[in-house]
Order: structure tokens, then C-alpha cells, then sequence
């Protein structure tokens, strides 16, 4: 346990060391946030919106499943429409409990990690490491928040109509809120500060309506 803390503590201070330093960022699949809160779920589903910068409207849909109690798998299927063309988005990831909140640390820490393309004109694919720390807060009348930031390295690769782009290292940084209507429905909210290839850092903001149906205490 002790080893185990000692490597959250290094591994996210690595984190904030490059969030501080980077300028460009990228994010899963394209330019939308994942959503995803740092506590595992025994199972979710939830359908995402997102938008901003040159990158268009993203249209996803995301299966969580927890596999074992501090492991999780995810998966997401989606659209985006940047300009005049569709981009058919796709992906698989992981997430790896590294700490759990307690009185004298209240943090809820998750590596994360995956493989994701988007396919079409201009096909990416990216592979993503990074955490997701935050805190699961109850409230009053069944409500519970919990917010969350997520920074994350990926290595970028340009599969098709590249325009002389190829591989590229690339940051992302998401901020937002998980606001938990009932203990099967919540409402998750984010912006994702980055962008992709050779642009400029962008702004996007997505949405997401997430259904739990074996909903399980998280603490």
C-alpha cells in the first residue's frame, strides 16, 4: 500500500509537471472530454455532446464496465463533423484505481490509458496516458457532485491525408463536474483545453447524460 501511494503521489506530480509546461493539447478520440470521473463503476453508459475550435460537433457514446474492483474498461463510438466532412470515431481504454479518498488525503485518484482513432478524411489514431483526480462530494436530497480534472499525454499519429503532419506528442487537460440526479442517472459536464496536429491550443465544451444500471456505493 505504502509503495502504491508512494507511486501516486510521484506519478501525478509527473502530471502537473507537464501540464504546466505544454502549450498544445489532444484528446481522445478528437477534441471532446472524456467524462470520465475517477471512481470505478461497476457498469455505465453515457452519451456525449461536445464542440469548440475548428473540430466541429462530436456525437459519442461511452461504455464503462468495472472488471474487478480497482479496474475498469471503456469503450466509445461516435461522429464528428469538423468543416464539410464526418469522421467515424472509436476506441477502447483502461482505468486503474491508484488511490482512494480518505480523511487525511480526500482525493480520488485513476490512471487511464487507451487506444482511439478517428477514421475518414484525415484519419488519427492516438494512445493516451494520463490520471483523472477529483472528489466524490453527497449532498443533500439524494444529490451527490463530484468534480474532477484530468490531464493527459498521447502519443498522435496521422494514418491518411496527413498534409505533412505525422507523429506527434500532445497534451490535454480537462476540467468539469459529475452531478448525480439519482443513483442511476447523472448529469457530466467538462471543457477540454488543446488541440490537434500543428493548430493552435482550442476550447471545447461537451455534455453528457450517463445511465448506471448496477449502480454500486462508491464509498
Amino acid at each position: 500500500m505504502r509503495s502504491r501511494s508512494l507511486f501516486a503521489n510521484t506519478f501525478s506530480v509527473a502530471c502537473a509537471a507537464v501540464v504546466l509546461s505544454a502549450g498544445a493539447a489532444s484528446a481522445q478520440a478528437w477534441h471532446y472530454p472524456t467524462l470520465q470521473v475517477p471512481t470505478i463503476s461497476s457498469r455505465d453508459f453515457q452519451v456525449l455532446v461536445a464542440g469548440g475550435g475548428n473540430y466541429g460537433t462530436s456525437f459519442v457514446g461511452q461504455w464503462r464496465e468495472g472488471i474487478a474492483p480497482d479496474v475498469m474498461l471503456n469503450f466509445d463510438v461516435g461522429l464528428a463533423t469538423p468543416g464539410s466532412s464526418t469522421l467515424f470515431l472509436a476506441g477502447a481504454g483502461l482505468g486503474y484505481t491508484l488511490m482512494k479518498s480518505t480523511q487525511e488525503v480526500p482525493i480520488d485518484l485513476m490512471l487511464t490509458g487507451g487506444l482511439y482513432g478517428a477514421f475518414g478524411s484525415g484519419s488519427l489514431i492516438r494512445i493516451p496516458v494520463g490520471v483523472v483526480a477529483g472528489h466524490y462530494f453527497p449532498l443533500s436530497g439524494g444529490l451527490a457532485v463530484t468534480p474532477f480534472v484530468s490531464p493527459r499525454l498521447s502519443v498522435d499519429v496521422c494514418a491518411s491525408d496527413c498534409g505533412g503532419e505525422g507523429t506527434d506528442l500532445k497534451l490535454n487537460f480537462d476540467i468539469g463536474a459529475r452531478l448525480d440526479v439519482t443513483k442511476t442517472v447523472g448529469v457530466t459536464a467538462a471543457l477540454t483545453v488543446g488541440g490537434l496536429g500543428n493548430s493552435p491550443s482550442r476550447t471545447s465544451f461537451g455534455i453528457g447524460l450517463v445511465y448506471r444500471p448496477n449502480m454500486v456505493a462508491r464509498h
